[in-house]
């Protein structure tokens, strides 16, 4: 079968959403089918311009011009409107596909894919990783919110299947979908790493403390995450205590680089995201993962810092609800620690159980096995293809 994956990011760029396409696009290659990408030669956060045209593993990558418009939000908006203008054409006019896979970067490039099975009869399959126009309202974006539904409908009543990561979000889904549309589930999956790695060597490569407990947010810094407790946990532990490293970008960064500011010899660190690699390592040189999602988000979104704490086996302390989908995770795992919003004095006692090291131990196992289990790439990727050749 011939496939047409299309995302606006796509490896060697880190944005998440790009690494797991990839990982896809190689299941699908790996199995005797004819795959090729088309994403931006911009990355993320500003990275690129990347090759034109390479083929990796098997799949072909064509990356369509990007501009740098810079990073506001009407900047991205730009971005994504002038990579949908030049994925276009591409859809409509050139060698025809038997399934066209979108994501959900940019935003409505779902409906390329829904356009494609309206003109040229081909199957398109939906992999949602946000939930739209649903997340521009949490955002606060003023946008004409009845248009944008249609929108939504019309791109869903010629989707033969959507793809949801879990479960909170498929149901969320399947309330707007038609009949004829099938709505699965498959989680994200995370990356087990080399379990001989000299820790205490790796912190010193990376220039982390070595005999402190290091707490590590990695990736996005989106409007649906919160640091506020975060924050005000590490101003109030000081520097005798643990490292807090913040890793990635976005629109949040600014805050945390405020922070930063008032402290450059503090407790707080700030990085750029990382390659696929040394995210990886560092992934595995903290002791515990940090995530957070805002109670009005849940459903929306679904972080996969999760999935990257739990296959190295570390736990992770949520700030956000028990009842989202990483809260449950987290709940039913025993691997790691809930913090309600607003509740500063609950992650100031998480902290503390995780520097038990036994305790942090004992949590971690329960993460690792709770990941081989649900978040194993070799069966959810599987699963993906699986689901992609019978669409």
């Amino acid at each position: 079968m011939r496939f047409l994956l299309i995302n606006q990011f796509y490896p060697p760029d880190a944005a998440p959403t790009g690494v797991f396409l990839h990982d896809v696009a190689r299941g699908l290659a790996a199995a005797g089918h004819e795959v090729g990408v088309l994403c931006s030669r911009r990355g993320y956060d500003g990275g690129g311009p990347y090759a034109a045209r390479e083929i990796t593993d098997g799949v072909v990558v064509r990356r369509l011009a990007g501009v740098a418009f810079g990073r506001s939000g009407i900047a991205r908006s730009a971005s994504a409107l002038t990579f949908m203008s030049l994925v276009l054409p591409r859809v409509v006019a050139r060698r025809k596909p038997d399934v066209v896979l979108t994501l959900t970067s940019p935003p409505y490039v779902g409906l390329l894919g829904a356009l494609a099975a309206r003109l040229r009869g081909v199957r398109h399959v939906h992999w949602a990783m946000d939930v739209y126009p649903d997340v521009l309202r949490a955002h606060g974006v003023r946008a004409p919110y009845a248009i944008l539904r249609g929108l939504a409908r019309w791109q869903m009543g010629a989707t033969r299947l959507v793809i949801a990561p879990a479960p909170a979000m498929a149901r969320r889904l399947a309330g707007r979908a038609l009949p004829s549309t099938t709505i699965e589930t498959v989680p994200l999956w995370s990356h087990e790493i080399d379990w001989d790695t000299d820790i205490g060597a790796l912190r010193r490569e990376l220039g982390w403390p070595e005999d402190r407990l290091v707490l590590l947010y990695s990736g996005n810094m989106g409007l649906g995450h919160r640091f506020d407790e975060m924050l005000e946990a590490a101003r109030t532990l000081g520097p005798e205590g643990p490292a807090w490293i913040f890793a990635g970008g976005g629109p949040r960064r600014g805050e945390l680089a405020a922070a930063v500011a008032v402290d450059p010899h503090g407790p707080l660190w700030l990085l750029p995201y990382a390659s696929p690699a040394e995210h990886r390592s560092r992934c595995l040189a903290a002791d515990v993962h940090l995530l957070s999602l805002r109670t009005s988000w849940d459903g929306l979104i679904v972080p996969s810092k999760l999935q990257a704490a739990f296959g190295v086996g570390r736990p992770a302390i949520l700030v956000g609800s028990a009842a989202g989908e990483p809260g449950s995770w987290i709940t039913e795992s025993g691997g790691g620690w809930i913090v309600a919003e607003g509740d500063t004095a609950g992650l100031l006692r998480a902290v503390e159980q995780a520097g038990d090291a036994t305790e942090r131990m004992r949590r971690g196992r329960a993460a690792l096995a709770f990941a081989r289990e649900r978040f194993s790439p070799e069966r959810n990727v599987a699963r993906m293809v699986d689901l992609l050749e019978r669409a």
